[in-house]
C-alpha cells in the first residue's frame, strides 16, 4: 500500500478484513483496493500475477500470502433499467472512483475502506451504523443487487450466520422474491459458497437460514427433504421476529412464504429404503442438528476441515446407524451411501474428487465402528486422509449422541485434516505406505449394482 501511495495511487484496506477488525474477529486475509489498474500494479510488483476475465484483479505474492489487489470499479449496469429481464453481471471491468467502488459492493458492512496512513475508516455507504446495529443490508435496491449476482443471497446468509447478525427486513424480503435467480449462477461458484457456509464456523445457523428462505430446496431438494420434510418439527420461538419493521408489501411476502413453508413437507419427496419410519427420520434429524453444533465447535477451535468432510457431516447422521450395523453387509452399506449421497452430489454438482472422498469417509465409518466395538485404537496414519476424516466424523457423531470420542493412535481425532490441500485432495502420507493385499481374481462383486458416487468400484472390506 505504501509503494502504491509513493507512485501516486490511492490504496486502502477494503471489505471483509475491515469488517472483521471492527467487530473484533481475526481476518483470514487482507484485500486492497486501489486507483491503479491491474497492469499498473503488475508494473510496480515483480511478484504479481493478473487473474480473471469476468473480474480482472492482481494477486501480489509475499511468500505463502496472497494480497488480492482490485482496482476501483463503477457499477457496469448503473444506467440500466431495474425492470430489465436480465441484470446478471457477466463482466465487471468498468473502472471508477473510490466512491463508485464502495457503492457497487454487495453489503454495507463490506463497503468500508481503511486508510493505513491516516488510521481512519472511510464509510461511503453507512456501513458503520449497520455494523453497530448487527444488520446485513444490501447497498442500493436489494432486488437489483440479487439479480445482478444471485450468489449474494448465499453471502447474505453467510454473514448473518457467521457474525450472528440479522438480515435487514427489506433485504430479507427481496431474497425471498429473487431466490429462484440462484439457478442462473455457475455451479462451481455456488458449490464453493456452500462449502464456505458449512466450513465457516456457523454451519447450523447457515442451514437454518437456507431452509427458512427456501434456498436449500432450490439448491439441493434431496438435502432439504432430509432436514425439513416429510416430518415437520415445531417452529422455533421467535421465527417471525423479522415481521417487525416490514412494510405492507414486505409483510405480504413474508407471510406468503411462511404459509408456503408449512406445506413444503408434502412437496419434497424423500424415498429412502432405510428411513421409512417418520419417528426414525425425526430422531436422525435431531442428531443431524446436534452434529452440526459439534462441527461448528471443531471449526471454531481452529481445525481446517476438507470439503468432503463438511458435506459428510451434513448427511452422515441420516445413515451412520444403518451402515455400521453388524447386520449390514458391505454392499448394502454402499447402497445406503448412494441413496443419500448421489442425489446431493448431482444437485450441487460436487467435484468428482470430493465425491470420491465423501464415499470413502462414509464407508470407513464401518472400520471405525469395528475398532470402537473391540476398544482398540485406530491407526489413522495409513496413507488415506479420508480415514482420518472418518475418525473425526465418528467423533462428531459420538459427541452429538453423548458418547465417548473416538481417538486415533496419533492423538485426538480433531487433528486429522491439517495436511489437506485447498481443494480437499488427499496428498500422500509421509509414513511408509502399507503393502496392499492382492485381490482374488474375479472378486466377490454383486452384479448389476451401482458402485459409487463417482462410478469407481465400491469398497468391499473398507476404503
Amino acid at each position: 500500500m505504501r509503494r502504491l501511495a509513493r507512485h501516486g495511487y490511492k490504496a486502502y484496506l477494503v471489505g471483509g478484513c475491515v469488517r472483521d477488525l471492527l467487530v473484533g474477529r481475526r481476518p483470514k486475509d487482507f484485500d486492497v483496493a486501489t486507483s491503479a489498474t491491474p497492469n499498473e500494479v503488475k508494473a510496480l510488483f515483480r511478484n504479481c500475477r493478473i487473474i480473471g476475465r469476468r473480474f480482472r484483479l492482481a494477486h501480489v505474492f509475499f511468500g505463502p500470502k496472497i494480497i488480492e489487489t482490485s482496482t476501483f470499479r463503477a457499477n457496469p449496469r448503473e444506467d440500466e433499467d431495474a425492470d430489465a429481464p436480465d441484470l446478471l453481471i457477466r463482466r465487471d471491468n468498468v473502472f471508477g472512483t473510490e466512491e463508485e467502488d464502495a457503492v457497487r459492493r454487495d453489503f454495507t458492512i463490506n463497503g468500508l475502506f481503511y486508510d493505513v496512513e491516516k488510521e481512519e475508516v472511510i464509510d461511503h455507504v453507512a456501513g458503520l451504523a449497520d455494523l453497530e446495529a448487527g444488520l446485513v443490508r444490501t447497498i442500493g435496491d436489494p432486488d437489483v443487487r440479487f439479480r445482478e449476482d444471485p450468489v449474494r443471497m448465499l453471502r447474505a446468509i453467510k454473514f448473518a450466520a457467521r457474525l450472528d447478525f440479522k438480515i435487514e427486513p427489506a433485504t430479507y424480503a427481496a431474497l425471498l422474491r429473487q431466490r429462484l435467480e440462484i439457478r442462473k449462477c455457475a455451479a462451481p461458484r455456488v458449490v464453493e459458497e456452500v462449502y464456505r457456509l458449512v466450513r465457516g464456523g456457523a454451519a447450523r445457523r447457515s442451514m437454518e437460514l437456507l431452509a427458512e428462505t427456501g434456498l436449500l430446496e432450490i439448491l439441493a431438494p434431496h438435502l432439504a427433504a432430509l432436514y425439513e420434510g416429510p416430518v415437520q418439527e415445531e417452529p422455533a420461538d421467535g421465527a417471525d421476529e423479522l415481521d417487525d419493521g416490514l412494510d405492507d408489501e414486505e409483510m405480504a411476502w413474508h407471510r406468503v412464504w411462511a404459509d408456503d413453508r408449512s406445506s413444503r413437507a408434502r412437496r419434497i419427496p424423500l424415498r429412502l429404503s432405510f428411513l421409512g419410519d417418520p419417528a426414525e427420520l425425526l430422531r436422525r434429524r435431531k442428531l443431524a442438528w446436534a452434529t452440526l453444533d459439534h462441527f461448528d465447535h471443531l471449526v471454531s477451535s481452529g481445525h481446517d476441515v476438507s470439503n468432503a468432510l463438511a458435506v459428510c457431516t451434513l448427511i452422515a447422521p441420516f445413515l451412520a446407524d444403518t451402515i455400521v450395523a453388524p447386520a449390514t453387509r458391505p454392499g448394502d452399506a454402499n447402497q445406503a451411501i448412494l441413496e443419500i449421497g448421489q442425489p446431493i452430489v448431482d444437485q450441487l454438482r460436487i467435484a468428482r474428487r470430493d465425491a470420491e472422498r465423501m464415499r470413502y469417509i462414509l464407508f470407513a465409518l464401518r472400520k471405525v465402528a469395528a475398532a470402537r466395538a473391540r476398544n482398540l485404537p485406530l491407526d489413522a496414519s495409513s496413507g488415506r486422509d479420508s480415514l482420518e476424516d472418518a475418525v473425526q466424523l465418528a467423533a462428531l457423531l459420538a459427541g452429538a449422541q453423548g458418547g465417548a470420542v473416538v481417538r486415533s493412535r496419533g492423538g485426538d481425532g480433531d487433528e486429522g485434516d491439517d495436511d489437506d490441500d485447498a481443494d480437499g485432495g488427499e496428498p500422500g502420507s509421509s509414513e511408509e505406505p502399507r503393502k496392499r493385499r492382492r485381490r482374488r481374481r474375479g472378486g466377490r462383486r454383486r452384479h448389476g449394482q451401482v458402485t459409487s458416487l463417482d462410478a469407481t468400484p465400491a469398497p468391499t472390506s473398507g476404503p
